[in-house]
């Protein structure tokens, strides 16, 4: 087994991405949590899903969710979060 210090360094520590993903409709309160655990705000008809995902393939899991419901996404906004390093 090899030890933590001879691990290649994109398996010591992957970044969270924070996100943000603004959609055109006001969503309910129903689906706070859904998508990925994100949370929802509402302002002027539009909702705001903000937080962090683990990885590329959750923030695809999170666009097709709200694709397959025909929810219209506004803008899509992520940058990486802080280090999970242990």
């Amino acid at each position: 087994m090899l030890a933590t210090s001879e691990l290649p360094v994109t398996l010591k520590c992957v970044p969270d991405i924070c996100c943000t993903i603004v959609l055109a409709e006001e969503l309910g309160e129903r689906f706070d949590g859904v998508f990925a655990g994100l949370a929802l705000t509402h302002d002027s008809g539009r909702t705001e899903l903000n937080g962090h995902i683990t990885d590329q393939a959750e923030l695809n899991g999170v666009l097709k969710q709200l694709m397959d419901l025909g929810l219209d996404i506004i803008s899509i906004s992520t940058h990486p979060g802080e280090s999970q390093a242990g």
